[in-house]
């Protein structure tokens, strides 16, 4: 009797994963050096445009988001960090984009008093004379100024991170008010900054570059990340810590591109050298005796 069990074949080998060839490996290099290049033109870019506009205004608070997402990676509870030439042109840009509504809601707010008539107006409180104007301009700065760009912050990082206004509304609705909260005792101290500027006139020109730290501040607290405070300590012990943090970023990532630049060109090189190199000559097989 024939077995029923017929002859199974073997098991058909898995295909091994296709290795890329040179010139794969030459073009994915190269790509990789041409976009580390882009984004780091781009991101300088932005920072100079906000520069141009708003000079050192624009220039620390441009650079301030950038700077803010380096100390956050770094800080990452997770220990996932991870700072790309790419996130440094997203920040830049959204830095960017977010001095103009900073910088004339500022103007705005500092003009408040004047155009209602209350400078000069002083007000008694616990027995002592006391200026309107800066409790205006600080009071307007905390209760209407950073909500409203705090509402604007959230879509525009979202934004720049997602590329695209799909879900936009729900992120929006999941982090704002936690953000806000979190950052009360923040904007109560930004606030203080503003109206102490407006009442000190010789201190107007210092209210930028504090801001540009309370914006580093912002980022960071403003994120639904969540951060060690071990590591986000040890920042905060050295002011110098985040320019050289984001500077280091920056060369790693430039160095990085031009090895690849190098490997690459000397590899398409090595590719193209060997095209032109004569085929070996075939051998030819010895000649076989007849047989008798």
């Amino acid at each position: 009797m024939a077995d029923n069990n017929a002859a199974q074949p073997p098991e058909a080998k898995k295909e091994e994963k296709k290795q890329p060839t040179t010139l794969e490996s030459v073009l994915k290099e190269s790509s990789d050096a041409v976009k580390a290049s882009t984004n780091a033109l781009l991101g300088t870019g932005a920072i100079a445009a906000a520069t141009g506009l708003f000079g050192l205004d624009g220039l620390v608070t441009a650079a301030s988001f950038p700077i803010g997402r380096g100390i956050l990676e770094y800080a990452k509870a997770d220990g996932k960090s991870k700072f790309t030439s790419a996130n440094f042109r997203d920040e830049a840009i959204a830095g960017a984009l977010f001095t103009p509504p900073l910088w004339y809601g500022i103007e705005a707010v500092k003009q408040t008093p004047k155009a209602y008539g209350l400078e000069g107006t002083v007000a008694n409180i616990l027995g002592a004379s006391v200026p309107v104007s800066p409790l205006l301009v600080g009071g307007l700065t905390f209760g209407v100024l950073t909500p409203a760009l705090t509402a604007l912050y959230y879509p525009l990082q979202y934004l720049m991170q997602n590329k695209t206004f799909k879900g936009m509304g729900k992120d929006f609705k999941k982090n704002y008010w936690k953000g806000l909260k979190r950052a009360m005792p923040l904007t109560a101290i930004s606030s203080t900054m503003v109206a102490a500027a407006y009442a000190a006139p010789y201190l107007a020109p210092l209210l930028f570059p504090a801001l540009a730290l309370a914006n580093i501040a912002y980022r960071i607290v403003l994120s639904p990340e969540k951060i060690s405070y071990k590591k986000l300590g040890k920042t905060l012990l050295s002011p110098l810590y985040a320019p050289f943090y984001l500077a280091g970023g920056i060369a790693s990532a430039a160095g990085k591109a031009y090895s690849k630049a190098a490997t690459a060109a000397y590899s398409l090189g090595s590719a193209i050298g060997s095209l032109f190199k004569a085929a070996p000559k075939p051998t030819t097989a010895p000649a076989v005796a007849p047989a008798h």
